[in-house]
């Protein structure tokens, strides 16, 4: 199952890449493309005022895709649980999607409006979900960054998420993010320092591009 690892020196974490055999052409069953559809007029209906309202960090993955991803992690039992996070979560689609899995799925989001949206959403489809307002980063991971990284998880002034919670990144099984162009090997550092052994990281970099890595305190 292991492709390859981000090697470290001899005890600490690393991540494994693991294979995950999700199918670009399967067909999404009708019921959760109603559910995309819906979304899909949540997010038009926003870029159609986004000038009332920019964020400008804001950038929605392929859902469909991330859908695939998610079911064949699901179908596979490659997840050590079932709690499941999203980094940066927007209007909390793919928290609903994990929810709908059967995962006990929370999104974290900086920017309180896109917050209030998610959860006014997925209450009006009655998704069993929570979305947390705040920094998904915890705090001191900043020092992961490289010198003068213009990275856009750094830029959100709000305390980490979990402060307020009786949860940390090292309870989550699943933790899913969909990071700007450089900003993966930053946001796998995070992870390989904070998330718990044996957890994952599902990260989706752009049409096609699904990658899945687990935390491995040894590898083989």
């Amino acid at each position: 199952m292991a492709k390859r690892s981000f090697k470290r020196p001899d005890g600490e974490p690393q991540l494994v890449s693991v294979s995950l055999p999700w199918d670009p052409e399967r067909e999404v069953p009708p019921d959760m493309l109603a559910f995309l559809g819906r979304a899909d007029a949540l997010l038009q209906k926003y870029w159609d005022s986004w000038y009332r309202r920019p964020i400008e960090q804001y950038v929605a993955c392929d859902f469909r895709d991330v859908w695939r991803a998610l079911e064949a992690l699901e179908t596979n039992r490659l997840a050590p649980g079932k709690l499941f996070c999203e980094w940066g979560c927007g209007f909390g689609v793919v928290t609903a999607m994990a929810s709908m899995l059967g995962w006990d799925a929370i999104g974290i989001e900086a920017e309180e409006f896109l917050v209030d949206e998610a959860r006014k959403w997925l209450r009006s489809e009655r998704i069993d979900a929570e979305i947390w307002h705040g920094n998904f980063l915890p705090t001191g991971s900043e020092r992961l960054a490289k010198r003068q990284a213009n990275h856009a998880s750094l830029f959100h002034q709000v305390p980490n998420a979990y402060s307020e919670h009786d949860l940390g990144i090292d309870d989550f099984a699943v933790v899913f993010a969909y990071p700007w162009p450089g900003e993966d090997y930053f946001l796998k550092d995070v992870f390989r320092n904070y998330a718990a052994d044996q957890s994952l990281l599902l990260l989706f970099l752009g049409p096609y591009e699904i990658e899945l890595y687990r935390k491995a305190d040894m590898v083989d």
